[in-house]
This record gives structure tokens, C-alpha cells and sequence, in this order.
């Protein structure tokens, strides 16, 4: 007993001393990158036992939270970080169980190791990866870490089996962390003293506070208000949605829609229509008694704007600009400006597409080239569009992938793509009854951004997120793939088998 004592008295003066004097030590001089960076991992190690337990479920609730970590170099978004963490606690876990919990799912895993083989091989090949934050005269480099975490999300959440009985709070935390996103605009209408929420949270404030006065637009509540959305959409599917009996669920829905608009991106309504289309259409409402009652409200609400639009924000009216309605003069041409220079840029950068139709381009570029252009641009000798052509910010999905990754990288993502819509087809099809509400939400929520990635506006970097995420969690929700399984000629209906994680997992 005594020896047991002695042990801890050790341990307490040997360790826990000098890292309590260690501790003190950086806590009076905060502010220092090394400071916050140790006394983080600190932290994270006096937490680890819960890491364990809860970290898959961290890592659905931080994918779309629009948090950062400001004290690791170049601030990466947590859900990146918190990915690579659970994916290496989810293999330590088998190792040290020696308990298979991963799904495996070939679809999808196989197209999206060639990706990543396809982004490692650019950067082999084209000098490096860059970094500012690393000290590099070469920027880019997040480009790639954003890519790398992306396809890390997906074998994140593949990992393990979300349990049945959180299947849907894991897929309403999975939307509803987007609400995080109207944090920075508060903050900037808050005044200074808030300021320092924009070391936590992604800024979306920034397109507060450099549109004009009379069109301020609120970008992180567009997010919250279409996160808001993607939740009502999924928990209730459009057949909960309009049921008469909880007359609260559209209201919600109306308003977030409403919220959504004050962002001033005419994207946002793209979205949502597609959305709510493909949702109805895979409900099987186009052959209703649904198909007439909206047609007649669709056409109750586009009157209801035509009469009040001029009322509205300036910032709702460049969100509507694109419809054959009479907005402002002021939203119409903002909005037709910036569609203007994308026009103009795409018939410049298209040209670009055969240099680099084997060998991508990349995503590094020279910093000095890009602020002497920004400085050119500000002084009226470049086209508004120059410093696009640098960062490769093209607004264009299919150019984001060609130019910095060659026909190889769009013939990978094609892969991905093809076996992903098999995978959630198969699951809406041959789910169980309780989850096809979510099946078909997630169906149509992958169809609408790969849609709008491709016609209306993209960039791979920051878009694979969705995709990777939408599939990731769709598997680990479903604990794998649900196949027909047809037997010779002896049943006139196909019976369904299961394709997922081991039974005695």
C-alpha cells in the first residue's frame, strides 16, 4: 500500500508539476501561437478519455459547424481536424480491439483513393504544396489540406455504424451545427467588443462589411437559414411538411427560407428549388393530389412577390434578381455585375483547358504575382477577374477540376460520383421503412449540389465537402449498403440482404 502511494506522490511531482508550472508559464503570456497550441493539447489530453467514447459523433456534428482553429498554423476548419483525429481513433480502436467496426464500401472508397492519389501526384508534380502559413513564399497549399481532409471525412465517418437509436438526432446535428454560421454576422452588428468571435467561427461577416450600405447582405445567415432548411426537409420529408395537423413545420421552414435570402446569393434559392423538387419527385408527389396544390401556391407566392418585392431588403431583391420580376436598379445591376466578369473570365480561362488536360495546373501559385495583381486591379489596370486566374477561384465546378487536376482528377471525381449515387439509389430503394424519409432527403440533397456544382457554380476544393460528407454519413446512418437480393424464379418479388458492418460488430 505504501509502495501505491509513493507511486503517486511521484507521479505528482515527476508530471504533473512541471506540466501545471508549463501551464502557468503560457497562460501569462497568451496570445503566443506556441502558448495556445500547447495548452490546447493539454486540453485535448485531459480529454481524450471522452475523445474516445464520443469523437465519431463530434466529428457529425462539426462538419458543417463553420468553426476554425485559430491557434494551428494557416487556421483550418475544425471539422478537417477533427476528422483526421477520429479516423485514427476509430483505427487505433480496431487495432487495440482487434473488432472490425469500419463499413466497407468499394463504390466509393476505390474512386476516391484514386482522387487522392490524383492531388498527390499534382503536387509531386507541380514543385510542392506552397504554404504562407508555413512560411512559403507559394500559396495553396490549404487548397490541398482542404481536399485531403475532405476525402479523410469520408473514411472518418465510414469508421463506425451510427447506432439506431441516433440515427436522426445524428443527422439533425449534422445540419443544425450550420446555425453556427450567423454567429459572425451578430458579431459584426454587435460592434467591436464581439469581435473576437471571428478567431472561432469562418467569417462570413466579410460580405457585410464590404457591400455597399444601402445592400448589406448577411452571408452566414444565408447558411443558417438553408441549414434550417436541409433539417426540416430531412427530419420530415415534404409529405411532414405540409401536414396540416403541425402547421409549425412550414412556418419554420418559410422562415428559414426567408432568413436564407438576406444572404443576397441568388444561389440560395437554386438550391432550395432543386432540392425541393428532386425531394418531391422522389416522394412520388408528382402523382398526387400535392402536384396541383403547390403548382396553385407557387403561383400565389411569385404574385405575392411581383406586388411586394420592392418592399423587401435590398438584399432579398438581389437574391431573387435572376427571376422575370422588377427588383431594385441597385440589386439588379450588383447581382449582373458579378455575373458579367464570370462570363468574361470563363471565355479566358477555357483556353487554358488543353495545356492542362493530362497534367493538372495545381492549386500553388506565386504570392507576389497575386498581390501585385490585386494592387493592378485596385488601380484600374487589370480586369476585375485577374487575381482569379491566379488563385484558381474560377466560380466554375468543372474548371475547378480540370484546370488544377487534368482529365485524370475529373475522371476520378466521375468514379466517385457514379458509385456514390449507386450506393444512396440502393438505400432509398431497399431501406428500412423508418429510415426512407432520411434516404430520400439524402438522394436528393446529393443530386442538388452536384447539380449546382456543375451548371451553376463551383469550386472542387471547397464542394467536396458536401459530397463526401452526404455519402459518409448516409452509409454510417444506414451501417452500409442495402441490396436486392433476387432469387431464381422462385419468388416474383426481390427479397433484400444487407451489406454492411459484421453482425457480432
Amino acid at each position: 500500500m505504501d509502495r501505491i502511494k509513493w507511486t503517486a506522490l511521484l507521479m505528482v511531482y515527476g508530471l504533473c508539476l512541471p506540466l501545471a508550472i508549463l501551464v502557468g508559464y503560457f497562460l501569462a503570456e497568451p496570445g503566443t501561437s506556441t502558448g495556445l497550441s500547447f495548452i490546447s493539447l493539454v486540453f485535448l489530453l485531459l480529454l481524450f478519455p471522452m475523445l474516445l467514447k464520443w469523437h465519431h459523433a463530434l466529428l457529425i456534428t462539426c462538419w458543417n459547424a463553420s468553426l476554425i482553429v485559430f491557434f494551428l498554423p494557416g487556421s483550418p476548419e475544425l471539422e478537417y481536424v477533427v476528422a483526421a483525429t477520429s479516423l485514427g481513433l476509430s483505427i487505433l480502436h480496431e487495432i487495440l480491439k482487434k473488432q472490425k467496426t469500419s463499413i466497407s464500401v468499394t463504390e466509393v472508397s476505390r474512386p476516391l483513393l484514386a482522387l487522392l492519389f490524383v492531388v498527390v501526384f499534382t503536387i509531386f508534380a507541380t514543385g510542392g504544396i506552397g504554404g504562407r502559413a508555413l512560411g512559403s513564399d507559394q500559396f495553396g497549399a490549404m487548397k490541398y489540406l482542404t481536399l485531403l481532409g475532405a476525402i479523410l471525412g469520408y473514411f472518418a465517418f465510414v469508421a463506425q455504424a451510427v447506432p439506431p437509436e441516433k440515427r436522426m438526432l445524428m443527422g439533425s446535428l449534422f445540419f443544425l451545427s450550420g446555425l453556427l454560421a450567423a454567429t459572425t454576422d451578430l458579431a459584426f452588428a454587435a460592434g467591436p467588443k464581439f469581435y473576437f468571435l471571428f478567431a472561432f467561427f469562418t467569417n462570413y461577416a466579410i460580405a457585410q462589411a464590404y457591400t455597399q450600405e444601402t445592400l448589406v447582405r448577411f452571408s452566414g445567415f444565408a447558411t443558417a437559414g438553408l441549414a434550417v432548411c436541409n433539417f426540416i426537409l430531412m427530419r420530415y420529408g415534404i409529405s411532414g411538411l405540409v401536414n396540416l395537423s403541425k402547421p409549425w413545420r412550414a412556418l419554420f421552414f418559410v422562415g428559414a427560407l426567408a432568413l436564407s435570402l438576406l444572404g443576397g446569393f441568388r444561389s440560395t434559392l437554386v438550391v432550395l428549388g432543386l432540392l425541393f423538387a428532386l425531394q418531391f419527385y422522389f416522394e412520388g408527389h408528382f402523382r398526387t393530389k400535392l402536384l396541383p396544390i403547390f403548382a396553385v401556391g407557387a403561383v400565389v407566392v411569385m404574385s405575392f412577390t411581383i406586388v411586394f418585392v420592392q418592399k423587401m431588403p435590398l438584399a432579398v431583391q438581389r437574391s431573387l434578381s435572376f427571376l422575370p420580376i422588377d427588383v431594385s436598379a441597385v440589386a439588379r445591376n450588383d447581382a449582373q455585375s458579378t455575373l458579367d466578369w464570370r462570363l468574361q473570365m470563363w471565355k479566358v480561362v477555357v483556353k487554358d483547358v488543353p495545356k492542362f488536360f493530362w497534367v493538372g495546373k495545381g492549386f500553388k501559385y506565386d504570392g507576389t504575382d497575386y498581390l501585385l495583381t490585386r494592387a493592378a486591379m485596385d488601380r484600374g489596370f487589370y480586369s476585375a477577374y485577374e487575381d482569379t486566374l491566379i488563385t484558381g477561384n474560377y466560380h466554375s465546378g468543372p474548371l475547378t477540376m480540370i484546370i488544377p487536376f487534368g482529365i485524370f482528377g475529373v475522371l476520378a471525381f466521375a468514379w466517385f460520383i457514379r458509385g456514390a449515387s449507386r450506393v444512396l439509389y440502393a438505400n432509398y430503394l431497399y431501406g428500412p421503412p423508418e429510415l426512407k424519409t432520411l434516404n430520400t432527403f439524402f438522394l436528393a440533397y446529393f443530386f442538388t449540389r452536384l447539380l449546382f456544382f456543375l451548371i451553376f457554380y463551383g469550386q472542387f476544393d471547397r464542394d467536396l465537402i458536401f459530397f463526401t460528407g452526404a455519402i459518409g454519413l448516409n452509409i454510417s446512418i444506414n451501417g452500409g449498403v442495402w441490396r436486392p437480393d433476387y432469387q431464381e424464379a422462385t419468388v416474383a418479388a426481390p427479397t433484400v440482404r444487407f451489406a454492411g458492418v459484421p453482425a457480432e460488430a
